[in-house]
């Protein structure tokens, strides 16, 4: 199961802080503090912090000078239920090189695998970037990058990069469909929060 969202320049800052967990009284209920340490990230070490290196990539590009402009796009991918815990760190890296290669590896601002929730899930942060064909060069535009085509050809393509790379996981099940298309990121967390409720209840 995979979403996305889009951010403004406003956000930019807290949505780092939030994967990179630099907030310390976070209103995530879901974070196991004592699980935190086992996250980790899929960036090589940079020189720059990852701000830092959001805004150097962002002046290289040409944006709209407006508040609601989203200069920032994420998607979490969570790892299937049935694939074996020793099994997910290479379907993370696996979907880490994919986003890489359609979004291009020089737009990823940050990438971590989050294992202090309920279910482990890849957080990938990146500018939305696209040729400028009016002016040249490049330029920033979700509304481009992020299409509907782009969002129905999602899973089908990535599930055909995992069987290319050898991951056996199944992400195009068909439950994606089922529930209305891609759902945010915290439509899916209410739906984890409900499901452990219910299990809880239930015992």
């Amino acid at each position: 199961m995979a979403s996305v969202q889009k951010f403004t320049e406003k956000a930019v800052v807290n949505e780092l802080r939030h994967i990179e967990r630099k907030i310390i009284n976070s209103q995530n209920k879901d974070i196991d503090r004592t699980k935190t340490h086992l996250n980790y990230s899929l960036i090589p070490q940079r020189e720059l912090s990852s701000y830092e290196y959001f805004k150097k990539r962002k002046s290289e590009l040409s944006c709209y000078n407006r508040a609601d402009v989203k200069v920032l796009a994420g998607w979490v991918v969570t790892a299937p239920k049935e694939l074996p815990v020793e099994q997910q760190k290479i379907f993370f890296q696996t979907v880490h090189m994919f986003l890489a290669e359609r979004y291009g590896i020089q737009n990823i601002v940050e990438s971590i695998v989050h294992k202090d929730e309920s279910q482990a899930h890849l957080h990938l942060l990146f500018l939305p970037v696209t040729k400028d064909k009016k002016n040249g060069g490049e330029k920033i535009c979700a509304n481009e990058v992020i299409t509907r085509n782009d969002l129905r050809t999602f899973h089908p393509d990535l599930q055909r990069y995992l069987k290319a790379h050898g991951v056996n996981a199944t992400v195009q099940s068909g439950i994606t469909k089922k529930q209305g298309g891609n759902r945010t990121v915290k439509t899916l967390k209410l739906g984890r929060t409900r499901e452990r409720d219910e299990r809880m209840i239930s015992r």
